[in-house]
């Protein structure tokens, strides 16, 4: 006589409960490394923003800008140079303008920048916005 055996199927079995915890543990892995990727990614894309607004912000010493002869009314675009040197009064017209209106102008969006000038003994010859060098002072001494 033949006996057949109840078998019963258990699904929450140790082998179910150490299968689901090693699959929660490698979807936790994956999720925290493509999470560590796209920080990356725009940790990059951040600095190459960085880069060129600081590259556009240095360009204002060596072009003429436009038009060629600009005042604070007709500027299109920023430029400090004549003839290859620097023109005193573009840099004078530069802080009329004011320190938005030069961000607009170079196209800098949410970044800031500021212009120390050092002669070679270096000393501070020239530095915009002059409002940061204040602050600066007030804090450091």
């Amino acid at each position: 006589m033949v006996k057949f055996m109840s078998i019963k199927a258990q699904t929450l079995t140790y082998d179910f409960f150490i299968a689901t915890s090693l699959l929660f543990l490698a979807l936790t892995i994956i999720l925290l490394l493509f999470y560590y990727k796209i920080e990356n990614i725009e940790e990059e894309k951040r600095k190459n923003e960085m880069i060129n607004a600081l590259i556009s912000a240095s360009e204002i010493w060596f072009k003429e800008g436009y038009p060629k002869y600009w005042s604070v009314e007709n500027v299109l675009e920023i430029g400090l140079a004549n003839n290859n040197q620097i023109n005193t009064t573009k840099v004078r017209l530069m802080e009329e303008l004011g320190y938005r209106k030069l961000a607009t102008l170079l196209g800098l969006g949410t970044f800031d920048v500021n212009y120390f000038v050092y002669s070679q003994n270096d000393s501070l010859i020239y530095y915009f916005p002059m409002l940061i060098l204040r602050m600066l002072r007030m804090f450091l001494f």
